[in-house]
This record gives structure tokens, C-alpha cells and sequence, in this order.
């Protein structure tokens, strides 16, 4: 059918250029010209819109289970001035008005409380419509075949830009997916890993503009390691390396720190249908080896630390960083901007450097907060639809405000860091190994093993290659029944 001429705002162009993060090829330039293109379309399909059909479900309860650290990514009950709190209560009230149906919160003690989720659906019970749970307990409990596959749900659209397709292509196998990964939540940006660093520090050192390193082509492992281990001052002048230092480099959880350099721990056959080990590789070896001498070894002054205890405290190298004394720290955008929103640190923003000059894009791993779809689901047209629906108001509102208010806008404070942003963005990648590995996959425990025990990879991957392989054989098992 025939459309009217689209007038679209920047808004428009913001879309577009997210719809381009999820993509492994295109530029920038590139994507900007599309969106003229489109602008200037007279016949042009919205891509915005969802198409979905209008109903009436009469005042219908639809319930969000998650914990309250978490339910904000998802769920806004009340303004509350926050730009994107606000926003995001306007998307879900344009989806409560448009179906006639209140959203709700059913509370989760933690985040990580599976038999909160699980107790009720092995019961039969009807108990919520939603959950956005933690990822690794998302995956356990989809083994045990409580959440229906989202191939099988009316309304999902994987082809809509809502549905970024790093997210779609990682979580699919053998033509099923369980876990929802997509823009009905801007957990996935928040948890997006990236580089900070102190531009003053930068420059006090003599060091190059780690900006010019990214457009040139430059910006590498290889370059960051050389910047930052030599960089140490015994600030408290005791003699010894702790806390109140100043180190190049300082992280704490290092959270998919190695898919940032192409690592995936399992592969997948060329149609999608069967996953292998993929761990050892000569690449592999190397990667771990230079990792393991830049951050345990003692032979550069850096700060690593795989505690959940020092997350958020003082000795947090993310309150570190705040406080001026980290040259370059690694870690969540949304956990490094948390200490930074009054600091006075002039600091920039990177991508993740590659692993060589001759990789193709800069990569940025993310965690997630996936959501699910209970089996005890009855009306799945109707859940279908309302998941569908607040996914494209999210995507259509909420993170084009994240991203241009919150990221580039308050974040962001240069504006090559806006350009950063865009490329952090442009290649994102989630892990399906990390997801379904149990909680002690190969990939979870080399970071906890072998760079915090300073262990030899080849031997350590030989004494856990069979447990490894044993749970591929039972993610297999699952995934191959149809």
C-alpha cells in the first residue's frame, strides 16, 4: 500500500544509526547517507513501524517479573524527573493505552532467585507473563524446558531493528531461541564493556591521543600495553603497590573481556544446527600468554582483580579511575559512568582496542538481562503482541534517548568520545557460551583460573576439555529436539 511521505525527524537518523550498531558491515558515512535516503523517500515503508494489528484486551494485567536493582531497564512506574525513567514510563503508557492492558511489576527477592522463576512454572501457575532474569541462571532453567522458543511466539519480528541481530544470530540454535535479548530493555547498552581514559594523564605522560590510534587504525592490544605498563607512582610512598597508587591500567570483574578480542570458547557449524569446542587455537594461546604477562605476572604495575566483593568500593578500580589515579580502566559503560557523574576527571571513552591491525572492526562485548516467556503461557498471541509492542515503543523512544542524552550527551564529554560511542555500538557482540556454559564454562573459569593463578593455558585447557565437552553434549541434547 501506498504511504504518505515520511517526515522524519533526527530522531529518525538516531534510528537509523542504531539499527546500523547491530550490523557487522557498513560505516558511519555510510549510514548517514542511508538515512538522508530515506528522509527523502516519498514511498519508503516506516521502518519504525511495528505493523502490528490493534486490539482491546480489556484492562489485562501484564506482569514483569524482576528484581527492583533491575526492573528500571524495563519498567517505569512513575515520573519521577529522570529523562530516562520518564521516557521510558511514556513508552510503556503509549503501550498500555494502545491494547488497554496495565503493566505490573512481580517482584523478584534478587535477580538471581531461580526457583523464583522456576517453582511456579513446574507448578503450573500462572504466576507472571515476563521475566528479565540473570543470564547465566536464564540459561540453566531454558535447559530444563520452562520458557517457550521465541521462534514459536505470533508477533516477533526478528527482522525489525528492535531486534538487533548480534543478539539473535548469538542465542539461536538449531532454529530455537529461548532467551529475549533485544531493545525492550537498554540493559544491553548499560552493560556494553568499553575503555576509559584520563585524557590529562594521557597528556602529562607524553603519550598519543588514543583517538587518533582508533582513526588511524591503531588502537590495539598491543598499543594499550605499551602505554600502561610502565605507568606506576607509589603515591603514598609506603613501598608498597596498593589501593591508594596510581597504575596505567586497573580492572575490576572482567566481565567479557576476552569476546572483546574474537574469543567465543564454543563454536557453531555453518548452518547454526551443532556446537563444537572452539577454545584452543594458536591465536587462543598467544591472546592468554600476552594477557597473562601484561596483568599477573609482575612485570608490569597493573591493578587486576576478579572480586565481586571490590566492585563498587574503594577499592573498585572504578572509584580508582574517578578519583584520577588510572591512566585506562576496563569494565561496563554504565558501572564506569556510576562514579563518574560528579567527578571532576577529564576523561574520554574507546572502544576496545584490536587484537591486531589487521582485524576488521573494533568489538565490544556485552552482558545481558535477558527476558523470557514462561511455558504455563496461555494467550500467547497476546503476549506475543505486548512483547512485540514494547519492544518497538522502547526502541522508537527510550534508546534514542539513552543513547543521545545519556551516552553522548551527558556521558560523552568530548566530542570525539560521541564518535567512540558510535563505534563501540557499530560491532556488539553477546556470548552464547558464557550464557549456557553452566556458570563453570571453559570460558567463565580461564578468566578465574588461568589469569588470576597465572596458569599455563595448554595444560589447563587439556585437564578441563572433557568437562567441557560434556556440557556442549547437554546443551546439545536440549537444542536438538524440534
Amino acid at each position: 500500500m501506498k504511504m504518505k511521505r515520511i517526515t522524519l525527524t533526527l530522531l529518525l537518523a538516531a534510528m537509523l544509526i542504531l539499527t546500523a550498531c547491530g550490523s557487522q558491515s557498513g560505516t558511519i558515512s555510510d549510514t548517514a547517507a542511508d538515512a538522508d535516503t530515506v528522509i527523502e523517500t516519498e514511498d519508503t515503508v516506516n521502518p519504525l513501524a511495528d505493523n502490528l494489528p490493534e486490539e482491546d484486551y480489556g484492562g489485562y494485567d501484564f506482569r514483569i517479573m524482576s528484581d527492583n536493582d533491575y526492573i528500571f531497564f524495563i519498567y517505569a512506574e512513575e515520573l519521577n524527573g529522570s529523562q530516562i525513567n520518564d521516557v521510558l514510563y511514556e513508552a510503556n503508557r503509549a503501550v498500555e493505552e494502545r491494547y488497554n492492558i496495565k503493566l505490573s511489576q512481580v517482584v523478584q527477592s534478587t535477580w538471581t532467585a531461580n526457583q523464583e522463576v522456576e517453582t511456579p512454572i513446574l507448578a503450573g501457575d500462572d504466576a507472571f507473563d515476563t521475566a528479565f532474569i540473570h543470564d547465566i541462571g536464564a540459561g540453566n532453567l531454558s535447559l530444563k524446558g520452562l520458557f517457550i522458543n521465541l521462534y514459536d511466539m505470533p508477533y516477533l519480528d526478528f527482522s525489525k531493528p528492535w531486534w538487533p541481530s548480534y543478539t539473535v544470530d548469538s542465542l539461536t540454535l538449531n532454529g530455537q531461541m529461548y532467551l529475549i535479548s533485544n531493545y525492550i530493555s537498554y540493559y544491553g547498552f548499560h552493560s556494553t564493556r568499553t575503555i576509559f581514559f584520563n585524557r590529562d594523564m594521557v597528556n602529562s605522560y607524553g603519550l598519543p591521543s588514543p583517538y587518533e590510534l582508533v582513526d588511524n587504525n591503531e588502537w590495539t592490544l598491543d598499543k594499550l600495553i605499551s602505554m600502561t605498563k610502565d605507568v606506576y607512582d607509589d603515591k603514598n610512598g609506603n613501598g608498597v603497590v596498593d589501593k591508594d597508587d596510581i597504575y596505567g591500567f586497573a580492572m575490576t570483574v572482567p566481565y567479557c573481556l576476552f569476546e572483546n578480542f574474537g574469543f567465543e570458547a564454543w563454536g557453531k557449524t555453518e548452518d547454526g544446527s551443532e556446537l563444537f569446542l572452539d577454545t584452543y587455537s594458536d591465536k587462543t594461546v598467544a591472546l592468554m600468554d600476552k594477557l597473562c604477562d601484561w596483568l599477573v605476572s609482575g612485570r608490569s604495575v597493573c591493578f587486576y582483580s576478579a572480586s565481586h566483593s571490590d566492585r563498587y568500593g574503594d577499592d573498585s578500580s572504578n572509584t580508582w579511575f574517578s578519583e584520577g589515579r588510572v591512566l585506562y580502566t576496563y569494565g561496563a559503560i554504565g558501572h564506569l559512568i556510576k562514579g563518574l557523574l560528579t567527578t571532576e576527571t577529564n576523561y574520554g571513552i574507546l572502544p576496545m582496542p584490536k587484537t591486531t591491525e589487521t582485524q576488521t572492526d573494533y568489538i565490544c562485548a556485552c552482558t545481558e538481562l535477558p527476558g523470557i516467556i514462561p511455558i504455563t503461557t496461555k494467550e500467547t498471541d497476546r503476549t506475543g503482541m505486548l512483547i512485540e509492542a514494547l519492544s518497538a515503543e522502547s526502541y522508537r523512544q527510550v534508546i534514542p534517548r539513552y543513547y543521545e542524552y545519556a551516552l553522548k550527551g551527558r556521558y560523552a564529554n568530548d566530542p570525539e568520545s560521541v564518535k567512540m560511542l558510535d563505534i563501540m555500538f557499530k560491532n556488539r557482540v553477546l556470548s552464547f557460551s558464557y550464557i549456557y556454559g553452566g556458570g563453570g564454562s571453559c570460558f567463565q573459569q580461564i578468566v578465574n583460573n588461568v589469569l588470576t593463578n597465572k596458569g599455563n593455558f595448554a595444560s589447563y585447557y587439556e585437564s578441563n576439555k572433557s568437562k567441557e565437552e560434556a556440557r556442549i553434549a547437554v546443551v546439545m541434547e536440549f537444542f536438538a529436539k524440534k
